[in-house]
């Protein structure tokens, strides 16, 4: 019985320490403001960096419901099925934050669960779930980045929505995949990191557990 609990429950702390890292990434407009120097892109795009700023800022905000009403960037035109690309990648994001709430409180049922019965083994167990899921998930993107980003897209829609004419959908050029990779990176090494302080506070309260028997 005690080992279907570490199951899962392990699976659902990893979910929501998962969710919690991609809402971080996706709010973390620092690594796309990096990227704008280090990927060229007012050079490439021909628009200046304020301006570039200004409609991702939107985009994200977007995305994350902090505005309302239907998809208008400030400065760069979009074509119907564009708007309706970000509607749907909007949709994704609110239902990872839904899913994310979820996890919240059957962790807090897991974690009054473990207490009780003094289960530390938990954390073993989310630990490994965390440090499995960036490595199968780093493996692909690792050996072809253009092929698994296309699975990726063809995985999420049912629609080809997500393939942008620069002419139409003209925010592809500030977008590039360089700057997806890295925040696929980032997902990935936050997700390990975790995975390596819950294993350290695993072993921590092992061996101090083991030093208060004896």
């Amino acid at each position: 019985m005690r080992i279907f609990k570490n199951v899962v429950f392990s699976i659902f702390f990893s979910l929501l320490i998962i969710g919690g890292i991609i809402r971080f990434t996706v709010g973390f407009k620092e690594l796309y403001y990096f990227d704008i120097d280090y990927l060229h892109i007012p050079e490439i795009t021909n628009i200046s960096e304020e301006e570039i700023k200004l409609n991702y800022d939107y985009l994200i905000d977007y995305n994350l419901g902090k505005v309302s009403g239907e998809f208008e960037m400030p400065t760069i035109k979009s074509s119907p099925q564009g708007k309706i690309h970000f509607e749907e990648v909007r949709e994704i994001v609110q239902n990872v934050i839904k899913l994310f709430i979820v996890c919240i409180i059957v962790c807090i049922v897991g974690a009054f669960v473990s207490m009780k019965d003094k289960n530390i083994e938990i954390l073993k167990w989310t630990s490994r779930t965390l440090i499995i899921l960036p490595i199968t998930l780093a493996i692909p993107i690792l050996i072809n980045f253009d092929k698994s980003f296309v699975i990726f897209h063809e995985l999420l829609f049912d629609n080809d929505y997500w393939i942008f004419d620069p002419m139409l959908d003209p925010v592809i050029n500030i977008l590039p995949q360089e700057f997806f990779l890295h925040a696929g990176i980032m997902i990935l090494v936050l997700i390990f990191i975790s995975s390596i302080i819950i294993y350290a506070i695993y072993k921590y309260l092992k061996a101090n557990t083991f030093k208060l028997n004896h």
